[in-house]
């Protein structure tokens, strides 16, 4: 019998395929070369990561390891951090001048848009103190001050506030009364709204997030009370107020898990909080509180994703727990599409992604979530056009579609698993 042949053919590539031959290596010559090169500049990103935080690592000694550096979409959301974690601990002679010149010029970018934020900031401040109404400032320049000791250290692009919920109407009111209005619609179960400004004359929308928790409803027993109880005023102003330290490290935990680690920034925050606050913190109180709010799993699961990246953090503050796993989480996903999208990768991450909670009701809700969306989710999905449908319409489209681009997603996926074996 003769052999028969496939002619395969994408854009200019045409593959000759000898029938029957393995299924993966057929799917996995015509990946996307874009896929393989995030992963790489990803590990690239880690390894130079490990160098400034842990001495032992040397720096990379060849140029176009830096070029690779830059070119990464990593590399522009942590270049202020990048920059200023060179500088401070004196590796700028250790590094390439065209990189470093790079770096700071986009740290200087990030510091005039940080700058101009902190500009817009203060006078809000100045109004939630007017009205008496109680607001927490989060992340963005206070954090950069706070924990890595200046706000060249740290870029930010946004307003995050935290109000109680019984004050949330009148912090509505009051950010609409200085031209935020509200651009994002969420899901009922959601934590906090987004409203944004023009800022014509830097050609830039600004935006405020107004949380009032930090997990969805039914998900833990967060106690929001004990983040208000603990905090400190906050410079001159007396309705204003910043969280403890231990707070501020538990919410910076869950704000990455929340995230899902998708970038080299939630791993540096949590990173420079531990050593900037170091014997400061207790595992033992930390597992303990996290415990009682019914959120156990998924600050262990995030601090042992964290450690097994970056062991040397076993130098300065011990993890209790053994960091020998990721659980769900892949180097790999830092440079992936993060839409709203069905793939084999983020099936199965979901599937892992149950063992974050506390308990089946948790659980039950998760899979509800991801199973049965909220219309303000399918929306994203299907397409807002497509809600005029039925409900059940609207189902049916949202299968569909999710089997599609889980379908189209197996080459991608099999290549990133010969990859990881290789």
């Amino acid at each position: 019998m003769g052999q028969r042949l496939i002619y395969l053919t994408r854009g200019q590539r045409t593959m000759v395929v000898r029938w029957p031959q393995k299924l993966r290596t057929l799917l996995v010559a015509f990946i996307p070369q874009r896929l393989m090169t995030g992963r790489l500049r990803s590990v690239k990103m880690l390894k130079l990561l490990h160098a400034i935080y842990d001495r032992k690592s040397p720096l990379p000694q060849n140029e176009g390891y830096y070029h690779e550096i830059l070119k990464s979409a990593q590399s522009g959301l942590i270049s202020s951090q990048l920059y200023y974690l060179v500088t401070i601990q004196n590796l700028t002679s250790q590094v390439p001048s065209f990189f470093l010149q790079a770096l700071k010029e986009r740290a200087m970018q990030n510091l005039f848009i940080s700058t101009l934020i902190q500009k817009e900031l203060d006078p809000i401040l100045d109004q939630f103190e007017r009205q008496n109404i109680e607001v927490m400032p989060l992340k963005g320049l206070l954090f950069a001050e706070k924990y890595f000791g200046s706000r060249v250290a740290r870029g930010t692009s946004d307003i995050d506030l935290l109000v109680k919920p019984v004050q949330l109407d009148q912090a509505i009111q009051l950010v609409n009364s200085l031209g935020f209005t509200s651009v994002v619609q969420y899901e009922p179960e959601h934590f906090h709204k987004v409203f944004a400004k023009k800022m014509p004359q830097f050609h830039f929308h600004l935006n405020v997030e107004i949380h009032w928790q930090f997990l969805r409803e039914k998900t833990s027993s967060l106690d929001m009370d004990l983040i208000w109880r603990d905090s400190t005023q906050l410079r001159q102003w007396r309705y204003v107020r910043e969280p403890s330290d231990f707070h501020a490290f538990y919410l910076t935990c869950l704000h990455g898990w929340n995230h899902e680690l998708i970038s080299w920034k939630y791993f540096i925050d949590i990173i420079q909080m531990i050593h900037a606050l170091n014997d400061q913190l207790s595992y033992k109180d930390l597992f303990s509180f996290a415990r009682e709010q019914k959120t156990y799993r998924r600050i262990a699961h995030t601090l042992i994703i964290v450690y097994h990246e970056f062991p040397h953090l076993n130098e300065r503050l011990p993890l209790t727990l053994k960091a020998d796993s990721t659980f769900w989480w892949n180097a790999s996903d830092l440079s992936s599409d993060h839409r709203l999208k069905a793939t084999m990768r983020v099936l199965i991450k979901r599937v892992r992604q149950i063992g974050d909670y506390d308990n089946w009701r948790q659980k039950w809700v998760f899979l509800k979530r991801v199973a049965l969306p909220d219309p303000v989710i399918m929306a994203r999905i299907i397409g807002s056009d497509k809600m005029r449908l039925p409900r059940l319409a609207q189902y049916i489209l949202f299968l569909f579609k999710c089997f599609t681009e889980i379908m189209r997603s197996i080459p991608a996926f099999f290549s990133s698993l010969r990859k990881r074996n290789t």
